[in-house]
């Protein structure tokens, strides 16, 4: 599955019940190269195992389905047990937009939790290729954190740097790539307006993976989780979804309303 002849990610979110099988089989038609799961530290914890084989390769949030503070004490073992869980896992994130998910700001989550995991799994995982969090996603914030990220020395503890781009600003993807020199992944990418899914698939995300010189891009998200999750969920764009949470009448994964781009992907397979 290729957008200007690059590869197209998707980030996955491990729902289960009838949502496993519809996402399994769009996975399948779409054959993305990679997929990025959340798995879970200490709630819902093998909720990402059906979703482990569902691609080539395996991004690993290694984060919580909850939103909260973290015990920098307790941090390496809670990563190191993830990963163990998930030997798939190619390359580990560790954390997800830290300073709104976990009240990190970019200094201490280099410090207390960045290094410290990174040493961990040098020392017991190293297959594992780490991925530093990425901040808040827009063009205001995203520059100026992402560079207090390199000067608090991210670059020395990872492998990746991780950014979420939800915008289109040449000048702030300048300044983002300018700030380090690891290679870059762009872990999250995507608009909530399914009328603009296809322009920015074909048009915005060849010029944002151009700019960075990243390796993967993205997408979020196949389909989006608040009201299927079961719980409360602080966050949630269903816009962006690019499957609908029900199947069509042959029971196969159907575009998400109001978006072209599962049906441009997947060739209308």
């Amino acid at each position: 599955m290729e957008v200007s002849g690059e590869p197209f990610a998707f980030n996955v979110h491990p729902l289960g019940g009838r949502f496993e099988g519809l996402q399994r089989e769009a996975l399948r038609k779409l054959g993305p190269p990679w997929i990025r799961v959340t798995l879970g530290l200490v709630t819902d914890t093998g909720a990402a195992r059906p979703y482990a084989g569902a691609a080539p390769n395996l991004l690993g949030l290694v984060s919580d389905f909850r939103v909260g503070a973290l015990e920098p004490g307790e941090w390496p073992d809670l990563v190191e047990a993830t990963l163990r869980r998930y030997p798939e896992v190619r390359r580990a994130e560790l954390l997800n937009e830290p300073e709104i998910f976990n009240g990190l700001p970019p200094e201490r989550y280099v410090e207390e939790f960045l290094r410290p995991a990174y040493a961990r799994i040098r020392a017991r995982l190293p297959g594992v290729a780490v991925v530093a969090a990425a901040p808040a996603g827009d063009r205001r914030r995203a520059p100026e954190r992402f560079r207090r990220m390199t000067d608090a020395g991210a670059d020395d503890v990872c492998d990746y740097r991780a950014v979420h781009v939800y915008f289109d600003d040449t000048r702030a993807l300048a300044a983002i790539a300018g700030a380090t020199r690891r290679p870059i992944l762009v872990t999250e990418t995507g608009t909530s307006d399914p009328g603009q899914h296809v322009r920015w698939a074909t048009e915005v995300l060849p010029r944002i993976r151009s700019a960075l010189g990243a390796e993967v891009v993205f997408w979020y998200v196949l389909l989006e989780s608040a009201a299927l999750a079961g719980r409360p969920v602080g966050y949630s764009y269903p816009g962006s979804s690019v499957i609908a949470a029900d199947p069509d009448a042959a029971g196969q994964p159907r575009a998400a309303p109001g978006s072209g781009l599962y049906p441009l992907l997947t060739g209308g397979r």
